[in-house]
């Protein structure tokens, strides 16, 4: 049924405009309001789309009660940043990220999987990537034993704020070659920009845990000014080259947060007497459909998942040809899908949870 009424959809919103009488708003404006609706649970006049029959064309007395009862922001005396989504219990309108499962990370933790260099472009790219690292750690005070919190604050925010620069670049190098040369993409693009949205995602959720200060920010500025140039100089002469980067990237990343993970399960460490009894912030448990009780360490397994995936994923990139068919296609088709399914059954992943999937209590 909800294929279908994903295909019919469209006609729908042109018979709307065709065939609604005078005075009348179409169904499309409000197809968000009408699925909101809390009276939807009761089987009593349902529409089997999902909205009442009787809401199928609101009149324009609707739309000045719902203009009443909701005003836009700049007209209410609310601060513009409390109307946000993620403020507003609202839907979040990012790219649907793949659910992960307890059992998934455990196995990801277990094997921090590192690329050998083969190639010419491989050894300069490894040696580049692992200095910078080397370098990172000694400016934000890293070490794999004991780290101080700070550290692992600006270090992830600086961090996040890096790693979600070359996907998008690579996505425009892309849809500009894609105009240029009137072709196909063959499907790279959104994996890009899914990649870029994550890490930007993973970015947001660091924020509502820590505050960004002025050194961190002028490392954030500094990291985009000199390494975007770089890496989009390498990318219009050799773009598997840059791939490799970013999966040599996400192998620093990866080894980041398992060491912050085994740190914050680890009694006696400034980090598990800090983060051990965090509870994860909302934005990040409606992005990867947590529980309501999930924790911080929760939301940084998840984060470290994401991370193994963009390495995997680069490492793959590095050695396709341009023009070569995108192989995780049906991959994001599959993680629509469960996303949908867990949102419609209502049911949250088992992160956290060592026993089966909780179901989602609608009274929060």
């Amino acid at each position: 049924m909800a294929t279908m009424a994903l295909r019919a959809a469209p006609a729908l919103r042109r018979l709307t405009l065709r065939t609604v009488r005078p005075g009348a708003v179409p169904v499309w404006r409000h197809w968000r309001l009408a699925t909101k609706c809390q009276d939807l649970s009761s089987t009593s006049g349902a529409h089997p789309w999902g909205f009442h029959s009787s809401r199928c064309f609101a009149t324009e007395k609707d739309s000045e009660d719902l203009r009443i009862s909701e005003p836009h922001f700049r007209e209410s005396k609310k601060d513009p940043p409390l109307a946000k989504p993620h403020q507003a219990n609202a839907e979040l309108s990012v790219t649907l990220n793949h659910i992960w499962s307890e059992q998934e990370i455990q196995e990801r933790l277990e094997n921090l999987y590192q690329h050998r260099p083969k190639t010419l472009s491989d050894k300069i790219m490894h040696r580049i990537m692992w200095s910078l690292y080397r370098s990172f750690n000694w400016v934000t005070g890293f070490k794999p034993e004991n780290t101080p919190v700070k550290a692992v604050e600006w270090r992830l925010i600086v961090l996040e704020s890096f790693a979600g620069v070359p996907g998008f670049m690579a996505a425009m190098f892309r849809h500009f070659r894609c105009l240029r040369t009137l072709k196909r993409d063959h499907g790279w693009i959104h994996t890009l920009l899914e990649e870029a949205e994550n890490e930007r995602m993973h970015l947001l959720v660091c924020m509502k845990m820590f505050k960004a200060g002025f050194v961190t920010r002028c490392l954030v500025m500094a990291a985009q000014v000199f390494m975007t140039p770089f890496l989009a100089a390498v990318y219009v002469v050799n773009p598997g080259a840059v791939h490799r980067f970013v999966g040599y990237l996400e192998e620093t990343a990866c080894l980041t947060y398992a060491n912050i993970i085994h740190q914050v399960e680890t009694p006696g460490t400034p980090l598990h007497d800090a983060w051990s009894q965090l509870r994860a912030p909302g934005l990040a448990i409606a992005y990867w459909k947590l529980s309501e009780e999930a924790m911080w360490i929760d939301a940084l397994k998840c984060m470290f998942a994401d991370e193994s995936n963009h390495r995997d994923v680069n490492h793959t990139f590095a050695t396709m040809n341009t023009d070569d068919p995108n192989p995780f296609v049906s991959k994001h088709r599959a993680d629509a899908d469960m996303a949908w399914h867990y949102d419609h059954d209502g049911i949250c992943a088992d992160v956290g949870c060592h026993k089966t999937l909780q179901v989602k209590d609608p009274k929060k």
